[in-house]
């Protein structure tokens, strides 16, 4: 769809409160173990049946969402993935899958190109073994990585790769640019340093304050005022999590309705935390919108609540926006501007 007609077609669904999109994460399984991982739990249990998903996933369509991405964990840790896609594939949304790629061989080839996705979006830890696998903690991941890269490649079928900058393979960010390039995969870089909290309250895998700075004043896309606003949490997606839960973004830590006991339309129209989060203004975020540094900032309220209990309590947000400031003042100086 056109950038301009989509943002349109954005506009009208905010204003009749409607969600366009959605997430579905279809298992929180996962055949990799990364340092990284914020998934709240890799045993969990009573997963929605192909029954509940086909009835959810009409509700979706009745409530005019168009687009689904389908994630996980592993989508293809999930042994009936296939079965899963196809009932969005048939009622005919758009579809979009996000893989580590590990998983693919012949056989998930063949099914993908029966389902036609409209993109798949491939995680890239490394551009060796060495790299990769420190991220990953599986051996041998990086090889079937790279030869399910292979097969996407020469399927046919449209993938990009999305490098993940941590400080385990910061010092292979060039290797892994190389390492797309040299063998003609798609890159989609949009330096972003917002790594969530991971399940076992460990951050040693954020880069330090002068690597970030460092990416920040390599990236071409980095420019001096991002546009502060509100986050569009709960308003123009939600997502549906592996047992039914509903949450504003993938990032909320909290459910807001289960699918199991509501329709999906109440949960949009009646949960007080969607209404909560959905009525948040910028007025309501008063540290940041007097903040000098506000200019530098794209504010995640998930992430605030994540590591501070508050959403308007921001602690990694407010470090990513001086480091932004940092390496755009950088820039500067080398340009030999004021």
């Amino acid at each position: 769809m056109d950038k301009h007609l989509y943002t349109y077609v954005l506009e009208k669904y905010k204003q009749c409160n409607k969600p366009l999109t959605a997430v579905f994460e279809a298992t929180y399984g996962c055949n990799l173990n990364c340092i990284h991982c914020y998934n709240p739990s890799r045993s969990q249990k009573y997963y929605l049946s192909l029954d509940e998903i086909a009835f959810v996933a009409d509700q979706m369509r009745q409530m005019g969402i168009m687009d689904i991405t389908l994630t996980g964990g592993e989508l293809f840790h999930r042994s009936d993935w296939f079965e899963v896609a196809m009932i969005f594939r048939r009622i005919g949304f758009t579809i979009a899958i996000f893989t580590n790629a590990v998983m693919i061989d012949k056989e998930v080839i063949d099914k993908l190109l029966c389902i036609e996705p409209l993109i798949i979006e491939v995680s890239l830890y490394g551009s060796s073994s060495v790299y990769y696998e420190q991220i990953t903690r599986v051996k041998g991941s990086f090889a079937r990585f790279a030869n399910g890269l292979d097969l996407l490649s020469t399927s046919g079928l449209n993938f990009v790769l999305k490098p993940i900058v941590l400080k385990q393979n910061y010092d292979d960010y060039d290797a892994m640019l190389a390492f797309a390039e040299n063998n003609g995969y798609r890159l989609r870089f949009e330096f972003s340093p917002c790594l969530l909290p991971n399940g076992r309250n460990q951050l040693d895998f954020r880069l330090s304050d002068a690597e970030m700075v460092e990416l920040f004043g390599r990236a071409s896309e980095q420019r001096a005022d991002v546009g502060f606003a509100k986050c569009g949490i709960g308003q123009s997606g939600l997502v549906l999590g592996p047992t039914g839960d509903i949450r504003p973004c993938v990032a909320y830590p909290t459910a807001a309705g289960n699918i199991r006991e509501q329709t999906l339309e109440e949960i949009w129209q009646e949960s007080p935390l969607f209404n909560e989060v959905r009525e948040i203004s910028i007025d309501d975020m008063e540290a940041c919108r007097t903040c000098k540094l506000n200019q530098y900032c794209e504010p995640c309220l998930a992430l605030n609540l994540l590591e501070t209990g508050n959403l308007f309590s921001p602690r990694e947000n407010c470090r990513i926006a001086a480091n932004r400031k940092l390496a755009l003042a950088d820039d500067s100086t080398k340009r030999g501007e004021g």
